[in-house]
């Protein structure tokens, strides 16, 4: 079987959103300073595993192709992630079902690997390594603790593949090779999977935090021109705000006037990318997102970014100059 292999190395966050095919997600930058990740795609006919490694918070939200499962595996993290409103340590591995969003919030420095599996292999997978029930295991997005040695293994394993992806040349041989590893590295996850048996749920309180946490950033959302007033929030949702500052700090690692301040930050990045770098006003896009203090919403914007919203405009610039020239002298854009 044909191996596929991509390398991607960037400092825009968007360039690894648009990277990965078949996936409906987006990735919002909440961590500080300039981002820089890179990733290693591969794929072997319906399996693709991919190694991605960041050095700044971020927040996923999103699905895996169509028909497939993902398993999340992290191969070094400097402190707990957040999935699904719960922390998450080195220890656990994400399962995520197309069928249902996910949502991770990565440690400032995450390095992981994503397998993508069909979910009907990954089934029959699961039930030929053990008596379980495979519609449990991958109904819903969760998370499967592992022993300490069950955990190496399976990072080892992880590890082992993408350093051979790496360094894989061209040949017959090599893409067998890779392939094998593939194979065997989807397998001794399965196996562990399986051999973990019970998945643990978050807690009721969880779920309602989560709720929360999203019943409030959509009001402040709707509210976009408005300046954020956590107070306001409270009393349209009808509840304290201690009770949403302890929700926000649980879910997000964030206060609530930061996560949020956050999220309109990376909107005004977005309609910065997406605007012609000519005659874009900077100011009305920031009025429009309830900054009204502009020179604070400078420093807010690099501060979170590492770059001034002027160099968002010229970096969009320069993508639309060399999209030009590609064109121009007849290469795809």
């Amino acid at each position: 079987m044909n191996a596929t292999i991509q390398r991607l190395e960037t400092d825009d966050f968007t360039e690894v959103e648009q990277s990965l095919s078949g996936w409906d997600q987006r990735y919002r930058q909440i961590g500080l300073g300039q981002f820089h990740g890179n990733l290693l795609l591969t794929g072997m006919g319906s399996l693709g595993i991919f190694g991605g490694r960041w050095g700044s918070a971020m927040h996923y939200r999103g699905v895996p192709p169509e028909g497939t499962v993902a398993l999340g595996v992290t191969l070094f993290q400097p402190e707990d992630g957040r999935w699904m409103g719960q922390q998450m340590t080195a220890s656990e591995v994400i399962i995520q079902p197309s069928a249902s969003e996910g949502e991770f919030i990565t440690a400032p420095f995450w390095d992981g690997a994503v397998l993508t599996i069909p979910e009907s292999d990954l089934a029959q997978a699961m039930t030929d390594f053990g008596d379980v029930d495979p519609l449990a295991m991958l109904r819903r997005p969760h998370l499967v603790r592992l022993s300490a040695e069950a955990s190496a293994r399976v990072r080892k394993a992880c590890i082992a593949y993408l350093r051979a992806a790496r360094s894989h040349e061209a040949g017959t041989d090599a893409a067998t090779r890779i392939s094998e590893m593939a194979t065997s590295t989807v397998e001794l996850i399965t196996r562990e999977l399986v051999s973990a048996r019970i998945p643990y749920d978050s807690k009721p309180a969880t779920h309602r935090q989560r709720h929360l946490v999203r019943e409030v950033a959509q009001h402040c959302a709707d509210r976009e021109r408005d300046p954020i007033r956590i107070a306001d929030l409270c009393r349209e949702v009808g509840v304290s705000e201690r009770t949403v500052r302890y929700a926000f700090q649980h879910v997000t690692g964030l206060p609530p006037l930061t996560f949020l301040k956050r999220q309109r930050l990376n909107r005004v990045r977005d309609a910065l990318r997406d605007r012609s770098p000519t005659g874009t006003l900077i100011k009305r896009i920031a009025l429009s997102q309830g900054f009204q203090h502009l020179g604070q919403f400078s420093q807010d914007y690099r501060r979170l970014f590492g770059e001034t919203p002027t160099e968002t405009l010229r970096r969009r610039g320069a993508t639309l100059e060399g999209d030009q020239l590609s064109m121009e002298l007849g290469h795809p854009s």
